[in-house]
């Protein structure tokens, strides 16, 4: 322990009781500034149990005036939490998802979302407002998300994503992604000399011109699939988009902020992104996938039990 402010030594200076525990107080023996112990969750003065159920109910889907409700707390409150929480869990995801072995292989997909106002309404400057994207790369075995990236539809934030999750897998790699131009450019850029690469475009009919209205919202009938091979040799069998495609449906029923034509978008840039962190965490570590029979960490080895949202915040906050 050392001086926030001149980094000199420091001495025990008293104690007080907050809400969840007894705080070290600490006086610098140099320039006498005093400063406590750090929080586990940093600056929110709630019971931890409260900030348990917080983000239980964010990693069910709920929206954040739902959590306000439920919890009785006050919507800045419920937004604090996600920050926070979204801070820590994304160092926390940052660190352990490394060194990963892909045996079937890695899936990539992107999902839309809004962000405050409709593309439309926006102007070439504003780059935190309109039509996101969340970039998901899934390993097809044990359905472990292994990188995630939120940003715009575009080669800069494909690049982004694409070096994160080179420098997550280890190993030679099997890779299958969608028609979306910029995949294959950035993800040869990264790996290509351990890659195998394909991708899979989904073909279907010309949407009529006039629908009926209960077609309105469905997809155009699908007619086939191209597989067009891009880098190495990838197996045929494992050719597939199909299991990150799934999961783009549990980011859209676990999080409000995805859903079509409702009022749970988010407002800002930054929270969205911090749902989306609590999301892949609790994905990660806390559900048990039902073919695999536990949570898709476990499948992967990175610990030996699915966690209680208790454990995953007690991990995150070790960062």
């Amino acid at each position: 322990m050392e001086c926030h402010c001149c980094s000199g030594p420091v001495k025990k200076a008293g104690r007080f009781q907050n809400k969840n525990r007894t705080v070290q107080r600490y006086a610098c023996v140099h320039c006498g500034k005093t400063f406590s112990e750090a929080q586990p969750f940093d600056e929110l003065r709630i019971p931890d149990g409260q900030v348990v159920q917080i983000v239980k109910l964010f990693s069910e889907g709920c929206g954040v005036r739902a959590i306000s409700r439920l919890t009785n707390s006050h919507t800045q409150t419920v937004l604090s939490v996600l920050e926070t929480v979204g801070e820590k869990l994304a160092q926390f995801l940052d660190t352990r998802i490394r060194n990963i072995e892909v045996e079937w292989g890695l899936q990539i997909d992107e999902i839309w979302s809004r962000v405050a106002i409709r593309q439309s309404r926006t102007t070439p400057a504003d780059r935190e407002r309109g039509d996101f994207y969340t970039f998901l790369a899934l390993d097809a075995r044990t359905k472990l998300i292994v990188s995630n990236y939120t940003g715009k539809r575009d080669y800069e934030s494909t690049d982004i994503f694409a070096a994160d999750v080179a420098s997550r897998v280890k190993g030679r790699v099997q890779i299958t992604t969608d028609g979306w131009a910029a995949y294959p450019d950035t993800i040869r850029k990264y790996l290509l000399e351990r890659l195998d690469y394909a991708v899979m475009q989904k073909n279907y009919d010309a949407t009529p011109g006039e629908v009926e209205a209960k077609r309105r919202y469905s997809p155009a009938p699908f007619v086939g699939v191209t597989v067009e091979i891009r880098a190495g040799n990838p197996r045929r069998d494992r050719i597939c988009t199909s299991f990150v495609e799934r999961a783009n449906l549990s980011v859209r029923h676990f999080n409000k902020r995805f859903v079509r034509l409702g009022l749970g978008w988010s407002r800002k840039l930054a929270n969205h992104r911090h749902a989306v962190t609590i999301f892949v965490a609790t994905h990660n570590f806390c559900k048990v996938h039902k073919t695999l029979g536990c949570a898709p960490a476990v499948g992967a080895k990175l610990t030996d039990h699915t966690w209680t949202i208790e454990e995953l915040l007690a991990e995150a906050t070790k960062q």
